[in-house]
């Protein structure tokens, strides 16, 4: 089974919010495939977990970016 691209974006908020306790991406790939199983109830495949992650980290970026602007300001 294919997951929609909603289902990637969910994977990648649990993975963003464990980042942001953890500072580990690692746990944040576990909490994006265990999010699958647990809440979607699909076995992800790598690719989509590491898909996830990516979205994760660029919605990382973004936060990073936007805090570093209103430091600045």
């Amino acid at each position: 089974m294919y997951l929609n691209q909603s289902q990637i974006d969910d994977m990648a908020r649990a993975a963003l919010a464990t980042y942001e306790v953890t500072a580990d991406w690692r746990s944040g790939f576990d909490a994006a495939r265990e999010y699958a199983l647990e809440v979607i109830g699909v076995r992800p495949n790598r690719t989509a977990v590491l898909l996830a992650v990516k979205i994760a980290k660029v919605k990382w970026m973004v936060i990073v970016n936007q805090v570093k602007r209103e430091v600045q300001s």
